[in-house]
């Protein structure tokens, strides 16, 4: 193993200097091994313990890869079949209802794909704050069965992609019922350790020692140099994973390996191909959707698949590029969204020895009349914004109602700017492609996946990111 190059080195420290993070650690793989791992700045200030390569950090939704992994490997056994209906699979009082109060119809596979028709939801997360957890969880959750308890599909199967917490703790909760252990049990007993994960667990809180103290503000989710080590995650599948990028390594490599891991299959690469198979997206224009539990796109003309974990005093990225057989780790203990999937970028530029990416300061060139029909629909998206089908309901519905403002602003010949979008990490800009009413993104979270604006007779829709749905006012 060597040390993190130099040319990275430098990035890394001018980005957590930038962006006001306290410390990182980042790992860059391929399917032989790990290429290059390191720490830079603190796992804790009070302690004045530095990063370490072994340093332990929550890694929010990177957990539904492993959830997701617990799943295949039971559906490789038979255990579990991906096409029967969930409902099946649950006792009568947790099973998943239709808005008509009867029970709902989707393939368990849908739960892996955010395409179930579920709730966007954050259901399961005690905040240390007891009428905030209360809030947010609509009433009172002590464990995982509580957080899946009294669910609901809010729309048809298939119809739209949207991001869901509850369909991962459902698919956990199966998994962990069908192995008769609870799910932190199974799947350390299914997946961690025969992946060799040895310093991974799933737990609701992690401190001391050896272990990230996650830095920032609870409310609203921001950067900051307060610990928010208090919050709890007790629905562990949609991201109670606590882990290094030693062992997220290990089970990249098991990806890129198509099933296999120190010489033995985990799971068939049958099932792996699939799950790294672009399944769902929400627009036939969109390059970027989900597979089973991966996120998949188009990145620097390859196919690339992952996950990021986002969670208060946490961002963190893990991608692998599977024809090319690299991928990167990169943890963080701040909220800063931008800096892992940057970092994990320049890893795997590393890598691949790639140029530096002209594509988005690069526009197509275009003649006058392109350029008047670019600029004619720039102003028509011109205005603001509601999110759509990715707010939690109750109190996160009425947070996005009256607090949420997403503004797009026309800047010059179709070029756009997209402003207050969650999850963006600032501003976000849609450059115009060869497509009238396709972008490109210039952002710093999933820089390079492309857009695409829908004028529908209910008004102007635009659609970008994995799951992100945009209505004009």
């Amino acid at each position: 193993m060597h040390e993190v190059p130099a040319v990275l080195q430098s990035a890394i420290q001018t980005l957590l200097r930038e962006r006001q993070i306290f410390g990182l650690a980042v790992c860059g793989f391929d399917r032989e091994g790990v290429r290059f791992a390191g720490g830079f700045g603190y796992a804790d200030l009070d302690r004045g313990e530095r990063v370490a390569e072994d340093t332990i950090f929550r890694v929010g939704s990177i957990s539904k890869l492993l959830t997701t992994a617990f799943v295949l490997k039971l559906a490789d056994s038979k255990q579990l079949d991906l096409d029967r209906d969930t409902n099946s699979y649950l006792p009568e009082p947790l099973r998943v209802a239709d808005q008509a109060g009867q029970p709902a119809e989707f393939e368990l596979r849908r739960l892996l794909s955010h395409s179930a028709g579920l709730e966007f939801g954050v259901r399961g997360v005690d905040s240390g704050n007891v009428a905030l957890s209360y809030l947010a969880n609509g009433g009172h959750v002590r464990n995982l069965t509580d957080a899946i308890t009294g669910l609901k599909v809010n729309m048809a199967p298939g119809k739209r992609v949207v991001y869901s917490n509850p369909a991962f703790n459902l698919a956990g909760f199966i998994a962990a019922q069908t192995v008769g252990l609870p799910f932190e049990q199974a799947v350390q007993q299914q997946v961690l350790d025969p992946l060799g994960m040895t310093d991974s667990a799933f737990t609701p809180q992690r401190r001391g020692p050896g272990v990230a103290t996650p830095y920032g503000a609870l409310f609203p989710l921001k950067v900051g140099s307060k610990p928010v080590d208090r919050l709890r995650v007790l629905a562990t599948p949609m991201g109670g994973l606590t882990t290094n990028v030693s062992d997220l390594a290990r089970f990249g490599q098991m990806l890129l390996n198509q099933g296999q891991s120190g010489g033995e299959e985990f799971l068939t690469a049958k099932l792996v191909n699939s799950a790294m198979t672009l399944k769902e997206r929400n627009h036939p224009a969109l390059d970027q959707g989900f597979g089973l539990g991966l996120k998949v796109r188009t990145w620097r003309g390859r196919r690339s698949v992952g996950h990021d974990g986002n969670m208060p005093g946490v961002a963190a990225q893990l991608i692998l590029c599977p024809e090319d057989g690299v991928g990167a780790v990169v943890l963080t203990n701040g909220y800063s969204l931008a800096v892992p999937h940057q970092v994990a970028a320049l890893v795997l530029e590393h890598l691949l020895e790639l140029p530096a990416d002209t594509q988005l300061t690069s526009p197509p060139s275009m003649t006058r009349a392109e350029t008047k029909d670019w600029e004619s629909l720039g102003r028509r998206i011109e205005g603001s914004y509601q999110l759509r089908d990715s707010t939690p309901p109750g109190l996160g519905e009425l947070l996005n109602r009256f607090l949420l403002r997403i503004s797009v602003t026309h800047e010059a010949a179709g070029r756009l700017r997209i402003e207050g979008s969650p999850g963006s990490d600032g501003p976000a800009w849609l450059i115009p492609t060869a497509t009238l009413g396709q972008y490109r993104i210039a952002a710093g979270v999933d820089n390079g996946t492309n857009a695409v604006v829908d004028e529908q007779p209910d008004g102007l829709h635009l659609w970008f990111g994995y799951a992100t749905h945009l209505h004009k006012r």
